[in-house]
């Protein structure tokens, strides 16, 4: 991308949040013309951003101007959801690189993508992996979003597996029938691997944290080097770091929320 087209996207997401960030507890609806003021931008740009953020649901009309619309609470209880998952995954994900020195992650299912909300990195590595956090990859091609879709009701693994599913990596499986097999497995086995087809290079093993009902409502991941090491033999730090988290899930309500 070039320096100028970086310049004008950082301006306009600039403008959009001052224009976001007017609106408050005391004042939640808001004319364009106060927005105008109160962001110093001239009433003609406060009006085309307005309504670009009102099509997008960011904002929405209101009897006197517009307030804050639906995706801004969505992303809202997202952050929230991904700040107690954090809280509760930290301490077991810790342990479980001081385990295997090996970088773990922690990622959640949205549509059919896996989204990174936490990653520990590993000790001494520097490997060029494709995750961050808020980052998303296609769920099929990574071994948090087999076991995600592993315990996922079936629509849910039917949309996974119906998108265009392009190889990202030299091993990645794109058949939906060899995928289903692979999840029978994760659910038999209990942990899902990956390797080399998120990324050449790249190799993982991956466990879900379920509620009581079980149905999932994350993954944690160990990442190492393909050809390097063995998933297989990471597998029983998996397992325990998972099931310590399902047994918490469980004692605790206020988990099996998330």
């Amino acid at each position: 991308m070039r320096s100028d087209e970086r310049n004008t996207r950082a301006g306009m997401i600039a403008r959009a949040s001052a224009v976001l960030g007017t609106f408050t507890a005391e004042q939640p609806t808001l004319r364009v013309s106060e927005i105008a003021r109160r962001t110093g931008l001239a009433k003609s740009v406060t009006s085309r951003i307005v309504a670009d953020l009102i099509d997008e649901d960011f904002l929405e009309r209101a009897d006197q101007g517009v307030r804050v619309g639906i995706r801004l609470f969505e992303l809202g209880e997202l952050a929230q959801r991904s700040k107690e998952l954090r809280q509760l995954a930290l301490g077991a994900m810790a342990d479980l690189r001081q385990a295997t020195g090996l970088t773990v992650q922690l990622g959640v299912l949205k549509a059919t993508d896996l989204v990174y909300v936490e990653i520990l990195q590993g000790r001494g590595t520097h490997l060029d992996i494709r995750s961050r956090v808020g980052g998303r990859v296609p769920a099929y091609v990574t071994a948090g979003g087999k076991a995600l879709l592993a315990h996922s009701p079936e629509d849910v693994v039917e949309r996974a597996l119906a998108i265009d599913m392009v190889p990202l990596g030299p091993r990645t499986v794109t058949d939906p029938a060899a995928l289903r097999r692979q999840l029978a497995l994760v659910r038999a086995e209990g942990v899902a691997y990956e390797s080399e087809e998120s990324k050449v290079g790249i190799a993982c093993a991956a466990g879900a944290l379920l509620r009581a009902d079980g149905s999932p409502i994350a993954a944690v991941s160990v990442t190492g080097a393909a050809g390097q090491t063995d998933m297989r033999q990471f597998a029983p730090a998996v397992r325990i770091a998972v099931l310590g988290l399902n047994r918490r899930i469980r004692a605790n309500s206020a988990f099996s929320g998330l």
